[in-house]
């Protein structure tokens, strides 16, 4: 009999190390299927998708201007310009390219090879405070969402010289070390985290606007609700980062910028009201109707929203981690809504962070994303009586299923399809064609990477002009903007930036310009050369 039992024993022992090695050969599988579909997300056809445009072109200027010029700047015809780019993008994006551009040389591949550096590291970094929030499941879930959500875009961003994804990965870097060492957090952590925090900041502005205010109110919320944490852990970070975007700023607008400091806080206050304190009735409405639609987690971010409300309300340290995460989401998407001219872009840290929240939402209500294949079908044969239990787990898992799939799908086929590649058209076209020392207007940046000419670019006061225009009933542009007369450019190039703006009318360039050469896939895509009529 004991020898039975023994045998028993023996054999249940064998069944679990067999089981536990088979979990551990499809963990090492899926681990590896995983990285290999990642990598090519981030490499494959790297330089056709997405087809370069304006920020994309506007930030390759600077690192260009440094290895040519030596200097950080902007560039037209008439000299360096110290606004736009470098107020825009910071050094922890500009400087790794230029020294791409310095050991390989200058191209689009090069400076988009350091874009999927940050954009892996993003990947990791987000991975990392998932799992600090929630375990490894959650972790690989809220990832993949992370991925694949178009709201999201994080593949089409961070495969683009934007500063969206590397400030993602400071902040999610410095939010995982946070959280991880919590009350606990030394000094020298706690200021690695503010260090963090600040680069973010430095890297791309619109993190200054979600992170300073999420530690001023989860400090408050600290000192009302929770009780539970030492208020150094909310203010020393919040110093060390605020110190550390303003030595950037200070360095950037009396020692980089030629200009005065009155002058250059000036045109820092325009663009913000240009595009980040907009304060539109109309665009307000478009705002919310974007993040309630399918491309945000399937219109579920409201229900995920008010999930996370109730689950940050326990006064304990994952109650109150959970809550901090949950204001700056709120943060960031009340600006976008109430505030933000409404760029899709605007709202990307907190809709990256949401997907934290939208795998918590699956994990509870699937028990933490377990199959149950055996147990459903005996509940179906009639074996079990929680019928409406398995079938609620399978029903989220193939809605988590489809949330995931159906945005992969279309990135994948994005990026081997890729649209037509116009502006390399349009460059091979210019470096064939048109001298290099002629003068051609355009407000296209992005030509001004691909090829040497020499371009006069419409000033950054236009962009402005044009964007109080489209969304605040401005002025048109084109009114205050004699490039004819001023310029006297031989050639214009107009691209989708000028034609979206109309900035050189059809009347005047009929008058005074002849059309040369056409590429276009239909409007508003497209490019056309003129050149001048001779007298």
């Amino acid at each position: 009999m004991m020898e039975h039992e023994a045998d028993i024993l023996t054999l249940r022992v064998t069944q679990v190390e067999a089981q536990r090695r088979a979990s551990a050969l499809l963990r090492s599988v899926g681990t590896a299927v995983a990285i290999a579909l990642l990598l090519f997300l981030s490499l494959h056809n790297l330089t056709n998708y997405p087809v370069t445009w304006f920020d994309e072109g506007s930030h390759l200027h600077v690192p260009k201007a440094l290895v040519r010029f030596g200097v950080y700047a902007d560039y037209s015809s008439e000299g360096f310009r110290y606004d736009g780019p470098i107020m825009s993008v910071g050094p922890t994006v500009m400087l790794p390219i230029a020294a791409f551009f310095k050991l390989f040389g200058i191209g689009l591949l090069q400076a988009r090879l350091v874009m999927v550096l940050y954009l892996l590291a993003a990947i990791y970094a987000f991975y990392r405070l998932a799992l600090v929030l929630g375990g490894r499941r959650l972790a690989w879930v809220a990832t993949a969402l992370l991925v694949t959500s178009r709201g999201v875009s994080l593949i089409e961003y961070g495969r683009q010289v934007l500063g969206e994804v590397p400030g993602l990965f400071f902040m999610a870097a410095g939010l995982a070390l946070w959280l991880a060492s919590w009350e606990k957090a030394s000094l020298r952590q706690l200021t690695l985290v503010g260090l963090l925090m600040g680069l973010s900041m430095v890297t791309k502005k619109q993190y200054l606007l979600v992170l300073v205010p999420t530690l001023g109110l989860a400090w408050l919320a600290n000192q009302l609700y929770y009780r539970a944490t030492p208020p150094r852990i909310f203010i020393l970070p919040g110093l060390v980062a605020v110190t550390c975007f303003a030595i950037w700023e200070i360095y950037l607008i009396l020692r980089l910028d030629p200009r005065t400091a009155s002058e250059g806080l000036e045109m820092l206050r325009q663009q913000s009201a240009s595009a980040a304190l907009v304060f539109s009735p109309s665009l307000m409405k478009e705002n919310l109707k974007y993040l309630l639609s399918l491309d945000v987690y399937l219109g579920l971010l409201v229900p995920v929203l008010i999930y996370g409300l109730v689950f940050s309300l326990p006064r304990q340290r994952e109650g109150q981690q959970w809550g901090t995460l949950w204001i700056l989401i709120i943060v960031n998407l009340t600006w976008y809504v109430v505030a933000s001219i409404g760029w899709p872009r605007y709202a990307f840290p907190g809709l990256s962070i949401a997907s934290l929240f939208v795998a918590s939402f699956f994990y509870r209500l699937t028990d933490g994303f377990q199959i149950g294949a055996s147990d459903l079908r005996r509940a179906l044969q009639g074996e079990m009586s929680n019928l409406h239990k398995h079938a609620l787990h399978w029903a989220m898992l193939l809605w988590l299923l489809v949330m995931l799939t159906r945005p992969l799908l279309y990135t994948v086929r994005q990026i081997i399809a890729p649209p037509p590649d116009l502006p390399a058209a349009m460059a091979a076209y210019l470096n064939q064609h048109v001298p290099r020392d002629a003068l051609i207007e355009t407000f296209e940046p992005e030509m001004g990477f691909l090829t040497d000419h020499r371009y006069h670019f419409a000033p950054m006061a236009i962009l402005l002009q044009a964007v109080r225009h489209k969304w605040l009933g401005g002025p048109h542009p084109s009114k205050s903007y004699d490039f004819i007369q001023k310029e006297r450019p031989e050639y214009v190039l107009v691209g989708p930036f000028a034609r979206w703006i109309d900035l050189y009318p059809a009347e005047i360039l009929t008058k005074h310009y002849r059309l040369v050469v056409k590429f276009e896939t239909g409007w508003p895509l497209g490019y056309e050369l003129y050149a001048a009529i001779s007298p």
